[in-house]
């Protein structure tokens, strides 16, 4: 689930007169099942979006969640170890590590908050969330260096920020059945889609219903729409090498993520040379993921889609 069905589940929830309570991992160890930015929220019906981790500290957290709801518990925090000799409590996994769970009651007097992030996200703008023991708020055009910060004192004294607004966002370049198929996969692991194509009225285009966005242009101008920064990835697919060769000047000059591009050892040669020819710099090309994907020996538009989202999965996490 992406960031903006996430938050509009709260509000739908909020409409239909039900609370919930935000769950957020505010910090981790590597080892732990749920990692730092980890979100639930959970309806006082039991109803749930999200994650913290699974298993059966999730399902004590689930629990304790509904009393949380019921007044019959108060406590904002939880520090959780998997495993070993602590005075942290015990979450009833064994894997090692720990982590620290916040408890956001979210009801009618958080509309406001919850509306602002929904308007930042389909505007793709920042903002910064934050959450203490006493407050949830989101403060617009707000952005802090690093995409989330947990500082801890005490149970009653802490102070979570994360970075929500412009979401990992995919821009792919081409609407045919390995867009449609990149476009599924990405939708499904929270990346906001974006998906161009050159045609108009193409049946992998009308059918796609996982993109956020579809924009008929012509691949030379892609680059207009593109926000640039670390959170943005450009997957080139076109149905033709002079596509992928205009689609790839578009962009190569931004300051992108990730620059993938589709095609045989041939095509891409070719592709490069005439960007070598107009000006471009070898030192640019040579960031080009190309050909796309991880080896997996992939076929089908399906198993490519699945090749790429795990590239792009490996080059995001690659920092961590």
């Amino acid at each position: 689930m992406n960031e903006k069905s996430f938050w509009q589940f709260s509000l739908d929830s909020i409409n239909r007169g039900h609370k919930l309570v935000l769950l957020t991992v505010a910090d981790s160890s590597k080892s732990s099942p749920g990692r730092q930015g980890f979100k639930m929220l959970l309806q006082d019906d039991g109803n749930q979006v999200g994650t913290i981790g699974g298993g059966i500290m999730e399902k004590q957290l689930i629990e304790y969640s509904l009393n949380f709801l019921n007044g019959k518990e108060s406590a904002t925090i939880k520090r959780l170890q998997h495993s070993g000799q602590t005075d942290l409590e015990k979450s009833g996994l064994i894997c090692g590590g720990f982590q620290t769970i916040l408890l956001t009651l979210i009801d009618v007097g958080t509309l406001p908050v919850i509306k602002s992030i929904l308007e930042n996200i389909s505007q793709r703008e920042n903002g910064t969330l934050e959450l203490t023991s006493g407050e949830f708020q989101y403060i617009n055009q707000s952005t802090i260096e690093n995409d989330i910060t947990f500082k801890y004192e005490s149970d009653n004294s802490y102070v979570y920020k994360e970075n929500l607004g412009f979401t990992d966002t995919v821009y792919i370049a081409g609407g045919g059945h390995v867009g449609l198929a990149v476009s599924r996969i990405m939708q499904s692991i929270g990346f906001y889609v974006i998906v161009f194509d050159h045609r108009e009225n193409i049946f992998t285009m009308d059918n796609n219903t996982f993109a956020d966005e579809k924009i008929v242009s012509e691949y030379k101008d892609i680059g207009k729409y593109i926000k640039e920064g670390d959170k943005s990835y450009v997957v080139i697919t076109t149905p033709m090498h002079l596509g992928d060769r205009e689609t790839l000047g578009s962009v190569l000059n931004l300051n992108l993520k990730y620059i993938g591009m589709m095609g045989s050892s041939k095509k891409i040669r070719t592709t490069f040379d005439a960007l070598l020819e107009r000006g471009f710099d070898q030192s640019k090309l040579d960031m080009v993921h190309s050909p796309i994907g991880l080896e997996i020996y992939a076929e089908t538009p399906e198993e490519i889609a699945i090749s790429i989202a795990a590239e792009i999965i490996k080059v995001k996490r690659n920092n961590n």
